[in-house]
């Protein structure tokens, strides 16, 4: 509940503004509302009606100070850690930081969660799978939403999976164009599956869905199961490059932990949302 009265013009506040996803949200929501974008070291590049802010998720006196001071109406998490010695800290115990102040202040929260935290052995996994991670940041993200649903039971968690982009290429899309450009040989899993996802659509459904009063986990990601060796190859017919370059490889034969198959089943969202998630295939079509 809120401890005072929200101001008139109350922002949108998104944590993580710096990366893929958190940059795509505020590029999306600029001009619709008054936007905070909460940095950590990178600084975006300016945008009008956008202020950003720096801070540490993992700061339980900091996120509180500054939510009790901005009092945003929406907050949409997007921050982390994937590894490191701020695992833990960032991904997990940030997320309990950030829901704790949502609730206090009566802030609609959003929170980004990953389909990494599952098995990778029972799919396709609806919104009743239970986390069952075979890695640290599957299961920091397990325990993200542990603390989530603990202190913000009315937020949306968000499971989602790769999230792509071609302009410019997100981080994945780039070592696999730069390597096969520098004919450099590559090998990806061909029974590592996911359920990649644009990231324009990923933005547009998590804007759609602060809107609503949906609670609870919902998954959002792409509709078309691919192997990362499949996107791989997919990617590069798409740019002109010659895909055999690419080796096949077993995530099974490799000896590390990772979950093989992630596949999300989308049809709730697909039901719930008007944004539409397009299929892998569809976003390399209009790609520039």
């Amino acid at each position: 509940m809120a401890t005072a009265s929200r101001p008139p013009e109350s922002p949108w506040l998104i944590t993580g503004a710096a990366g893929l996803l958190g940059s795509e949200i505020v590029r999306q929501a600029a001009g619709r509302w008054p936007l905070v974008g909460v940095i950590f070291q990178r600084q975006p590049q300016p945008l009008p009606g956008v202020s950003y802010l720096r801070l540490d998720v993992g700061d339980p006196a900091a996120v509180l100070r500054l939510l009790h001071t901005l009092r945003p109406r929406v907050i949409i998490h997007t921050a982390y850690r994937k590894a490191g010695p701020e695992l833990e800290r960032v991904t997990a115990a940030g997320a309990g930081h950030v829901a704790q102040a949502a609730t206090q202040i009566g802030a609609r929260l959003i929170h980004v969660s990953s389909d990494v935290l599952l098995d990778g052995e029972h799919a396709p996994y609806d919104e009743s799978a239970q986390p069952a991670s075979l890695h640290p940041y599957g299961q920091a993200k397990a325990e993200a939403e542990r603390l989530v649903q603990q202190a913000a039971p009315a937020a949306a968690i968000v499971r989602t999976s790769l999230i792509c982009q071609l302009d410019p290429p997100d981080p994945v899309s780039g070592w696999i164009i730069d390597s096969l450009r520098h004919s450099q040989p590559i090998t990806l899993f061909t029974d590592e599956i996911r359920s990649p996802v644009w990231v324009q659509d990923l933005a547009a459904a998590l804007i759609e869905l602060a809107q609503t009063s949906f609670a609870g986990v919902l998954n959002v990601a792409g509709p078309q199961p691919l192997s990362r060796f499949e996107m791989g190859w997919r990617l590069a017919r798409r740019i002109g490059l010659d895909p055999r370059g690419i080796s096949a490889g077993s995530s099974l034969d490799s000896g590390l932990s990772r979950p093989r198959d992630c596949t999300l089943d989308v049809r709730l969202a697909q039901r719930l949302l008007r944004t539409r998630l397009r299929s892998y295939d569809e976003g390399l079509a209009v790609a520039p």
